[in-house]
């Protein structure tokens, strides 16, 4: 099951301490979809989240603009 972070229109840091937050709660095995925004906030989160050690599964921006971020605690 994939939980969904939605942190649309919020500008950093707020978008990348809440995501911090959530992946450091986070269970091994678990999937973590982050919606962002800012272009900023995506660098930040993926950064972070390769820090933490996780598996970055797909980054990718919609078509209203918004990047998703799917990662996985390992």
């Amino acid at each position: 099951m994939v939980s969904i972070l939605d942190l649309s229109g919020e500008v950093c840091p707020a978008p990348l301490v809440k995501a911090r937050r959530a992946m450091d709660k986070m269970e091994n095995g678990q999937i973590l979809e982050i919606i962002v925004t800012n272009e900023d906030s995506k660098v930040n989160i993926t950064l972070a989240a390769k820090e933490l050690g996780m598996e970055i599964g797909r980054v990718k921006r919609d078509k209203d603009g918004k990047w998703h971020i799917l990662v996985r605690k390992k």
